[in-house]
């Protein structure tokens, strides 16, 4: 594997820790994050009991997207990047921004909407750094098959 495809699959792995880590963590919270209780402008406390459980439905909701998508990405990175196959470079970014692409919308809508701070800069990075790798990759596959 030569440098550019290195930091292709070095991309690639972070988005992965970067989407299972989210993913647990809106998995396992048991409460709403902080820039949600910016938004509604309410601590979880005062949340009525039928308003805290569809809030964490839908956490555990994006959580499952994430968790599926880092899942995925793994799975594609571990087998057909390594053997080079050029169709898993595409298949893992459209896959991650499948995921970002909407998330993004939706957290840089509520910034600029409310008070709150999302992590809309955080999905923006990832979202520009999957488009990065599979450049990366597709150069590094070139360079390889001279």
């Amino acid at each position: 594997m030569n440098f550019k495809s290195k930091i292709a699959f070095s991309i690639y792995a972070l988005n992965i820790f970067m989407m299972i880590s989210i993913g647990l963590v809106y998995e396992f919270s048991s409460e709403f994050m902080p820039f949600h209780s910016d938004v509604i402008q309410t601590q979880w406390v005062n949340v009525d009991h039928l308003s805290q459980t569809l809030y964490l439905g839908m956490m555990r909701t994006e959580a499952a997207g994430f968790l599926a998508t880092g899942t995925a990405i793994l799975i594609l990175l571990s087998i057909p990047f390594l053997k080079f196959e050029r169709w898993s470079y595409w298949a893992m970014t459209i896959v991650g921004l499948v995921e970002y692409i909407p998330t993004l919308f939706a957290t840089y809508h509520v910034s600029s909407v409310t008070e709150a701070s999302p992590p809309w800069i955080l999905m923006l990075i990832l979202t520009v750094s999957l488009v990065i790798a599979l450049y990366l990759a597709e150069i590094g596959n070139k360079q390889r098959n001279k």
